[in-house]
């Protein structure tokens, strides 16, 4: 069976840093490389032609998802990838995407987009995975809307209300998270306007709250980014998607915590825990308040919740080591804070044992070692 072609579709604008690699990351795969370029004065065009891309120049209207669909209408393969520039698909697990592709799932079961695994980089070498829709059928009904964080998915439903996405175990890396990339190219500041102007003209469209309220974090405005979340949080209809409403849960805890509103932190984890008891994260969080309170012990008792648990269900945007090896490490070190140097030691020996390198969960060790 021949197996299905892949166009590779991004837009670009002074990326020379990260487009390398993106672009090595999946050349072998793709079967063409389709570049909306709207206006980079770095290398980024040649090196996108060195790579053998299509380069399509195209000024910037304030709109992702007039310079995305510019480069679908170009795409001639059986299947559309989109990547940023600052994503790079995993090289070792990149050659298993054409063969999934043409298993009797994708071809059979209505299938008509991919989603992978995004693993987010963020400050302090912390890890946050979660799961994006990056593949779809090349359909000229598949298009985005929206001026930023567009959304192809309202258009998919529109021509078929049954349609099915699939989930692959490919990671795809993402760096723009990164404080410094941000700031680099001042992506804040044009996101806040475009989500502006974006809420105005899709008032229906509730996921800018939340998008904002990202933004304004970044910037530090505490104050708004909280509002945006509680606006979010508060209209949440029973629509909203479960990553993004953990999400946005989190974000509003983590508010709390650097605002230093330790007992309004502890009192909205409770609610956040009801609502998303498997999300191992929100615990850390819980312990967090506590620890500020000098309530060690219930520090101790949230971070233990989240060893018995483990690592989060599928689906949550967790960082990597929470419910494992992380939360080990600071149960190490809360018992340090306390004088307590037996129960330290075990957890500091349970993070080894448990480290990035074994993969191994609490759960495994149980019948080793007895906490």
């Amino acid at each position: 069976m021949d197996k299905p072609s892949i166009s590779l579709c991004m837009i670009v604008k002074n990326e020379e840093k990260y487009l390398p690699k993106c672009l090595s990351s999946v050349q072998r795969i793709v079967d063409e490389i389709i570049i909306v370029d709207t206006g980079s004065t770095d290398e980024t065009v040649a090196i996108a032609k060195a790579f053998g891309a299509k380069v399509i120049q195209m000024p910037w209207q304030d709109s992702f998802a007039d310079a995305r669909n510019r480069s679908f209408e170009e795409a001639t393969g059986d299947w559309i990838l989109w990547l940023d520039a600052d994503e790079e698909m995993d090289v070792d697990e990149a050659d298993k995407l054409k063969e999934l592709l043409t298993r009797d799932a994708v071809r059979e079961q209505r299938i008509e987009g991919i989603q992978f695994v995004f693993c987010n980089h963020l400050e302090g070498g912390s890890l946050e995975y979660n799961y994006l829709h990056r593949m779809v059928r090349n359909r000229p009904q598949y298009r985005f809307e929206a001026r930023i964080h567009e959304q192809i998915l309202p258009n998919m439903l529109k021509f078929d209300p049954r349609l099915q996405f699939g989930q692959v175990d490919i990671h795809v890396h993402h760096y723009g998270y990164l404080t410094q990339n941000v700031v680099d190219q001042d992506k804040v500041r044009r996101n806040i306007t475009l989500l502006q102007q974006s809420m105005a003209e899709y008032p229906e469209y509730l996921h800018y709250f939340y998008y904002l309220g990202i933004e304004l974090y970044r910037i530090n405005d505490l104050e708004a980014a909280l509002y945006h979340f509680n606006v979010f949080l508060n209209r949440a209809a029973a629509n909203i998607g479960k990553a993004i409403l953990a999400s946005a849960h989190k974000y509003r805890l983590i508010i709390l915590a650097d605002m230093k509103r330790y007992h309004d932190l502890i009192r909205h984890c409770e609610e956040s825990i009801a609502c998303f008891p498997g999300f191992t994260d929100l615990y850390h969080l819980r312990a967090v308040g506590f620890n500020a309170l000098w309530e060690t012990d219930k520090a101790v008792d949230a971070l233990r919740q989240a060893l018995s648990i483990g690592p989060a269900e599928e689906g949550y945007p967790s960082i990597a080591g929470h419910g494992t090896y992380l939360t080990c490490r600071e149960l190490g070190q809360l018992y340090t804070s306390v004088g307590n140097s037996k129960d330290a030691d075990l957890y500091y020996t349970l993070t080894s044992l448990m480290s990035v390198n074994t993969g191994m969960t609490f759960k495994e060790l149980s019948d080793v070692v007895s906490v």
